[in-house]
């Protein structure tokens, strides 16, 4: 049996995989535990594209030996703008009526760049930015792979009509050159996809250029796919269904194959993504037609072909639908909840594909010159960012209007770590938060007015490393003294610069992100691979300078703080990591105290183990108690406030106001109306201000 179709017809093999495609994401970001190499279906996506608008270039140009550029970015206009354009906006609007408005300002940012279609260019950014490491997704996170497509869509007419035109100039074979070109294109982007995905992983993610090799893939089955099945056609007449069918499985086999396989901690794309394409090449370049054995007969059934045509509009509505739920249902999603989720998201692509997507490919502005057809882009563009300012708004009222009340709150006895103290006789210390979370204004990242960048930086790269604050008003400095850490270091700031007006201190402060101050390799961050040499290499070369400065300079204090507990480290040894820690900082903390500093550890923050977060408060604003979590499990050892109590020296001393979180069976997520965290694994600004009456306490009990 074999199954064959009209030339203009749509390939159902073609739709298949845009079935198998979105599937894969959709079922990857609601069940990412079971399917978690899922995200695997964009690499799919990325080869069809690529095959598809090479296919339709190709045929234009041996028509006429031109592209009319204009039709072709109109007509792509027309095909993706509307569906994208109203999902964007309904995100946009649904955001604003039902999310907490400390998500409005990224969401608000990430949905202009996704209606100008650089948003993967944003997330780039944001990859290697470690302030935004736990910032909450927006509702248009996933136009990142809809923006690389865009970007691909705008330079590819361009280089099939250059190399067509050169053709023709030198008198050359126009499908050889233009085979020539793309494998060029693809070994160059290749290349790079692979060096850069070991070098700089987060960002190869999202970059263009580490993707083009996958829409190349496409466009050289387009290219050299109808003669080669010619030619197999010709040379084995009697198999060559049997070698599709054949190519078929293994094609599918190896989507399948690293959809399971894959997950968070792979480097992709990479070599890793070679898999994925390798296996839509095999599909989509073995034609149409199949045996009656092969999987594309059972994937020709209605219900995959008509999850292909709505792939788009799916792959649009999901993801908001994800973020958007859990505000609606007033909870974190199960199943059943998930289940509804998805329903729900096809019904919505179904009713999009047929009332937006074909509407807007082959009526809106149907015969219209495309500077008509751009002058609608740009309108619906301009209304989409005036709905983004206008959010943007309001979030700096909101955001306004919280902190004055913050403001106000802050001299109550029962404010904050005051409500702990049974002075006060504060009744329900753990009762509902009296402020939501201010957003960015709750993050640890921020400079008091007394603070400025060093004269003489730590300087490694690009960055400079080291600000100086004077605290002593005028007077002289009863003591000089540095802040030493990553993020985890600078969640205490609020607290320390308090400390430090009150002892008239100059201070100075050394702080990177995810790294730890040790002379030793980090090779995990919470959980996710870190071995990548250039991260490594950062994160011990200003390390070793803030040493050497530290040695040099002699202040009389070093305090200090690392996420010890989410970096894992690697000596080379094979040791439990509380070892591995301890020797490396022990060995650290001696460098300092030969020198004549004091050190004090503060020891970190309990987890908030994804669940005591203000996403978790604002969903159980009247019951915030339920986003608490058991001291066992929250309160995990420090490896590097370990360390520094096994050193039992008078010169090492550790602060440790884990009580001032947790009681004797659980860890609060707000703790006398104010949220504790900022995100999912910083304690928020305005508690740890809220601190400093026992930090100073502790603090001079130490020091005596």
């Amino acid at each position: 049996m074999r199954r064959t179709e009209a030339v203009n017809a749509t390939r159902k093999d073609i739709q298949a995989l845009r079935a198998l495609a979105v599937g894969l994401v959709v079922l990857n970001h609601l069940w990412p535990a079971r399917l978690p190499g899922g995200y695997v279906g964009v690499d799919v996506f990325f080869v069809i594209s690529g095959y598809l608008i090479s296919k339709h270039l190709l045929g234009e140009l041996e028509r006429s030996n031109r592209i009319n550029l204009g039709q072709f970015y109109s007509r792509r206009i027309r095909r993706l703008l509307p569906a994208a354009t109203l999902v964007a906006s309904v995100s946009l609007l649904a955001a604003w009526a039902l999310l907490p408005f400390s998500r409005w300002l990224a969401i608000a940012q990430e949905t202009i760049a996704s209606v100008l279609y650089v948003e993967n260019w944003v997330l780039a950014a944001k990859s290697v930015d470690y302030s935004a490491h736990n910032e909450a997704a927006s509702t248009v996170q996933h136009y990142w792979s809809l923006s690389v497509e865009e970007q691909f869509y705008l330079v590819w007419p361009l280089l099939f009509l250059g190399l067509s035109l050169a053709a023709i100039r030198f008198r050359l074979r126009r499908r050889a050159l233009l085979a020539l070109g793309v494998v060029l294109v693809c070994a160059l982007a290749l290349t790079f996809c692979i060096w850069f995905t070991y070098s700089n992983r987060s960002p190869a993610y999202f970059v263009t250029p580490a993707r083009a090799w996958e829409f190349g893939a496409g466009a050289l089955i387009a290219l050299g796919g109808p003669h080669a099945m010619a030619a197999l056609r010709l040379r084995l007449p009697d198999h060559h269904l049997a070698i599709s069918g054949t190519a078929q499985y293994l094609g599918y086999g190896l989507i399948a194959y690293s959809a399971l396989a894959y997950n968070e901690q792979t480097f992709f794309p990479g070599f890793a993504a070679v898999v994925p394409v390798a296996g839509t090449v095999l599909v989509i370049a073995s034609g149409p037609n199949s045996p009656f054995w092969s999987p594309n007969q059972l994937l020709s059934a209605r219900p995959i072909q008509l999850l292909g045509d709505v792939s788009y509009s799916l792959y649009l509505w999901h993801w908001p639908l994800i973020v958007l739920a859990p505000a609606l249902v007033g909870h974190s999603l199960g199943t059943r909840d998930k289940a509804v989720l998805l329903v729900a998201a096809v019904a919505l692509a179904y009713l999009s594909k047929k009332f937006i997507e074909d509407p807007g490919r082959t009526k809106l502005l149907r015969g219209a010159k495309p500077i008509r057809v751009f002058a609608a882009m740009a309108v619906a563009a301009a209304v989409v960012a005036a709905l983004c300012g206008g959010l943007l708004l309001n979030f700096g009222k909101a955001q306004a209007a919280e902190a004055a009340k913050l403001e106000s709150l802050i001299g109550e006895p029962c404010h904050g770590a005051r409500s702990l103290d049974p002075r006060n006789n504060c009744s329900d210390p753990f009762g509902a938060a009296k402020v939501a979370n201010i957003g960015p204004n709750e993050a640890p990242g921020f400079d008091a007015p007394e603070c400025h960048p060093a004269t003489d930086p730590i300087v490694f790269e690009d960055l400079k490393i080291l600000r100086e604050c004077d605290f002593t008003g005028g007077a002289k400095p009863e003591a000089t003294v540095w802040l030493v850490g990553d993020s985890h270091a600078e969640q205490w700031k609020s607290a320390l610069y308090e400390l430090a007006r009150l002892h008239k201190w100059k201070l100075k402060e050394s702080l990177v992100g995810g790294c730890p101050y040790i002379d030793v390799k980090r090779v995990a961050f919470m959980g996710a691979d870190a071995t990548d040499p250039h991260s490594q290499q950062r994160c011990l070369q200003w390390s070793r300078q803030v040493t050497e400065r530290i040695v040099q300079e002699r202040p009389d204090m070093v305090f200090a703080s690392s996420f010890g507990a989410a970096e894992a480290v690697d000596d080379g040894t094979g040791r439990s990591q509380l070892d591995q820690y301890n020797d490396a900082v022990t060995k650290r903390f001696l460098d300092w105290t030969r020198a004549g500093s004091k050190i004090y550890v503060l020891r970190d923050i309990p987890l908030t183990l994804h669940h005591s977060s203000p996403d978790c408060v604002a969903l159980n604003h009247q019951r915030p108690t339920e986003c608490a979590n058991a001291r066992s499990a929250a309160l995990v050892p420090d490896p590097v406030a370990n360390a520094a109590r096994g050193m039992a020296m008078p010169s090492v001393k550790v602060l440790d106001l884990s009580d001032q979180f947790c009681d004797d069976q659980n860890c609060y997520a707000v703790i006398g109306g104010l949220q504790v965290y900022a995100d999912n694994d910083h304690a928020a600004r305005s508690y740890i201000r809220s601190l400093v009456p026992v930090l100073s306490q502790r603090f001079n009990e130490a020091r005596q």
